[in-house]
């Protein structure tokens, strides 16, 4: 399909009320149905948007969600460049949260950016960079004419949906340039600040649990080390937006793409070890079922690298047997945590910990054990190991599934 076919359809669609399927990319019809259905005007001269006071109540409630995506949306329009472009917020119902754009664009005799409050979704507008998305909850790009409304066809949109750290879909992102080619490179940075605004709320709930779990009797040593990470992460995350935001200025897509896919990466690893670690800190309880101690103990060190560079401790890979035991992994999981936290601060600054995990056939056990060796000059009492059991499967007795499918 030609941008030009796609003009034909829209006038016939204007003048007869049909749409002329044969002139239009498959997700553009079915869009388009979608607002035909919804009774949305293509005539529209601009979006319909809330009151004042529903507006600013909205924004109130949405601050959490504006606040996360600023940054990220600040790489995006800096990203641009000159070319009139806007790049677009809006809530779970597509209504415009934030707006960044040029100046002609925001302020100019012509300016055409919904600002906040601006109603988006198909039912008002039809096929669009910011409703669309989030009708179908998938990335979706919209060129030119393939816009429903007529006074959004000078316009390419790409839009992505937003989901919170439940999965949900919690807004939109979209980015609106004048041109009638969408730019792969602008997507892939779209798809990257998502995942990124993404990974913010779940830390801001992460910080929301930890607040919930202090409250209640626990391991404190542990909350500590959670809060710690958390701060560490959102750092890590924070810098490398600092670093896209800088080189998109200078270089446009090329260094900030790059540097926006780093920070994903980031925050992929963020979003990970944030689940993780909010387990680890909550008081909740599974079932018992087969599980690889051996595994799980790897990947607990995976995340306690970071506070074992802090406190100055090597972790040492000791004996692994592949041990299987039967145990509730919530649970068994905070019993080898306070134990691997406790060995390091027996071990000391310059020590070490080993860690084994091994088969007790006599006792049929499993057992993780965390041996703190302390620096020679602050050896002068040997400190008692850390040692956590679990009765173990024998080979054959049970499916052993694939501990994290757990969680």
């Amino acid at each position: 399909m030609t941008i030009e076919s796609t003009r034909q359809a829209w006038a016939r669609y204007v003048s007869t009320g049909l749409i002329d399927g044969s002139l239009l990319r498959e997700p553009v019809l079915r869009a388009w149905e979608r607002a035909h259905e919804l009774g949305a005007n293509p005539k529209a001269a601009k979006p319909e948007r809330l009151s004042e006071r529903d507006t600013e109540r909205l924004l109130e409630q949405q601050q959490a969600l504006i606040t996360a995506a600023r940054p990220y949306m600040e790489v995006l329009f800096r990203a641009v460049g000159l070319e009139r472009h806007a790049v677009t917020l809006g809530d779970p119902n597509a209504v415009v949260l934030s707006t960044l754009g040029d100046e002609a664009s925001l302020y100019g005799p012509k300016r055409w950016l919904p600002g906040p409050g601006s109603l988006m979704s198909e039912e008002v507008c039809g096929t669009n960079g910011l409703g669309t998305p989030l009708a179908t909850s998938g990335y979706f790009e919209v060129e030119g004419p393939e816009h429903f409304i007529g006074v959004f066809h000078p316009f390419t949109c790409q839009g992505i949906p937003i989901r919170d750290a439940g999965g949900k879909v919690t807004g939109a992102l979209c980015t609106s340039l004048r041109l009638q080619v969408a730019s792969s490179r602008l997507q892939d940075m779209l798809v990257c600040a998502a995942h990124g605004i993404e990974a913010e709320l779940l830390l801001r709930q992460l910080e929301s649990d930890i607040r919930e779990v202090l409250a209640a009797p626990g391991d404190e040593q542990s909350l500590r080390v959670l809060r710690e990470e958390v701060d560490r992460q959102r750092e890590s995350s924070r810098e490398g937006l600092r670093m896209a935001a800088r080189q998109a200025t200078v270089s446009r897509f090329e260094h900030a793409l790059r540097l926006l896919k780093l920070a994903e990466e980031t925050v992929q690893h963020i979003r990970h070890r944030a689940l993780v670690w909010r387990t680890l800190a909550s008081l909740e309880e599974g079932q018992r079922r087969p599980v690889v101690l051996t595994e799980l103990v790897r990947e607990l060190l995976g995340l306690l690298r970071e506070e074992a560079l802090r406190q100055q401790v090597e972790l040492v890979l000791g004996e692994q047997e592949p041990v299987h035991v039967e145990a509730d992994a919530l649970v068994l999981s905070r019993q080898l945590l306070h134990a691997a936290l406790q060995a390091l601060t027996l071990a000391g600054p310059g020590g070490a910990v080993r860690i084994d995990v091994r088969l007790e056939s006599l006792l049929l056990v499993g057992r993780a054990t965390f041996l703190p060796l302390p620096a020679p000059e602050h050896a002068q009492v040997a400190p008692l190991p850390q040692s956590v059991t679990s009765p173990a499967i024998r080979p054959g007795e049970g499916r052993v599934p694939l501990f994290w499918c757990a969680w």
